[in-house]
């Protein structure tokens, strides 16, 4: 039989897809953030789905780079750049836009988010989950960004992906090529990164009283509304 539920979610819906202990964990306050090196290393060994070879890498089909020590250039074809920022570590949830009348997951959201895992956790309180955890990582040494991932054709030497480093080079973590788009990606971004850590975590404290637990399906099979009350609110049915 399936679940019936009805909740109202202040703000953007956030949806955390993984295994059952896991989520339980997580709603009892802890945050796992993996570093970026992790979900590069995820591909390569062929999962495709979790992991990205491109994560926080500068990916340029056709371009030269100076280089100031020796005044000579050098030809970049196809060539993935590391930066600065591309070990930082990161936690990831699947965002609904709070803009859309009626949100419904596509047949290929519902194909490909069942690989995350079985179990699903809905913060029905945007802004508080946000200050939760900026609060803690503050409190552990650690900047930190929210904000949804942009998506890139990777064939084409866009602009825009640079334009944004130069408001900060964490701006990378937020950059994922089109074929992720189904994933609807926002994420924290934890700063400084550390290449010879796997991750860190970080005790947001419990947090049922603004999330509840359902099963994966369940979560996929749901409609998310705009509020007719309320233009800050959602209801999630």
């Amino acid at each position: 039989m399936q679940e019936k539920f009805h909740f109202q979610a202040k703000g953007m819906p956030l949806i955390k897809f993984q295994d059952a202990d896991k989520i339980k964990s997580l709603q009892s306050g802890k945050i796992y953030a993996k570093t970026l090196g992790y979900y590069r290393k995820r591909e390569e060994t062929g999962d495709c789905e979790v992991g990205d070879k491109y994560e926080a890498m500068i990916h340029i089909n056709d371009g030269t780079i100076y280089l100031p020590d020796t005044g000579k250039t050098v030809a970049v074809n196809g060539d993935l750049l590391k930066t600065s920022e591309s070990n930082d570590f990161v936690f990831c949830m699947f965002g609904v836009n709070p803009t859309e009348e009626k949100f419904r997951f596509t047949d290929k959201q519902k194909e490909k988010m069942l690989s995350f895992g079985d179990t699903a956790l809905i913060v029905l309180d945007h802004d508080e989950f946000i200050r939760r955890v900026k609060v803690a990582a503050e409190q552990a040494g650690y900047k930190v960004y929210f904000k949804p991932v942009q998506y890139y054709d990777p064939t084409i030497d866009g602009g825009n992906m640079l334009i944004s480093l130069l408001a900060g080079m964490w701006n990378i973590a937020f950059w994922k090529r089109d074929s992720y788009t189904y994933q609807q990606e926002v994420r924290f971004v934890f700063t400084p990164g550390d290449e010879n850590i796997d991750h860190i975590e970080l005790d947001i404290g419990d947090i049922s009283d603004i999330t509840a637990i359902m099963s994966a399906k369940s979560a996929l099979s749901a409609i998310v509304e705009k509020a007719v009350s309320s233009e800050t609110e959602s209801d999630f049915k």
